[in-house]
């Protein structure tokens, strides 16, 4: 099985809090496992190590001013260790503009004026998994709404992986 790891998956992962953190802890762990056995591969686009390292950025410094807030307490919280950590993802990246060209037409043609374009971001998970006939796994709403477009999409509890 190929998928393709949109950020919200990995962001959810390091916050307790998003309701889908559960979900994207287990994903993720069932995806490690999968690939070390060989029974699926995991692809992205560069946006995912710049949106998951942002947002690492954030939580840390988040961290760093709460622990600054309650000195008196045990100390600053330990940094999680990054969700992409120990999994191997391949970069997917473009052959040439012509790609995009081609996919921007494709879905032009597919979306038929049903609903508006996601943004760029969204747009780069979905070109990345219609190129590697893969599956874009996210717990973005709006990503959602683009399932079976160009390719499939679905949510990290929804994957059956070998």
């Amino acid at each position: 099985m190929r998928i393709v790891l949109d950020s919200s998956v990995a962001i959810a992962s390091m916050k307790p809090a998003e309701p889908g953190h559960p979900d994207a802890l287990a994903f993720l762990e069932r995806a490690r496992a999968a690939v070390v056995a060989g029974g699926a591969r995991v692809l992205a686009p560069a946006e995912l190590w710049l949106e998951v390292y942002v947002a690492e950025q954030r939580l840390a410094a988040s961290r760093a001013s709460r622990a600054s807030r309650t000195s008196s307490e045990s100390g600053p919280a330990a940094a999680s260790e990054s969700p992409l950590a120990g999994l191997a993802v391949e970069l997917v990246a473009p052959a040439d503009e012509g790609a995009i060209v081609e996919f921007l037409g494709l879905l032009t043609r597919r979306m038929r004026g049903r609903r508006p374009f996601a943004n760029a971001t969204d747009l780069v998970y979905l070109w990345a998994a219609h190129g590697a006939e893969a599956t874009v796994v996210t717990l973005d709403e709006g990503l959602l709404k683009y399932h079976g477009v160009v390719c499939d999409v679905t949510r990290p509890q929804h994957v059956r992986l070998g």
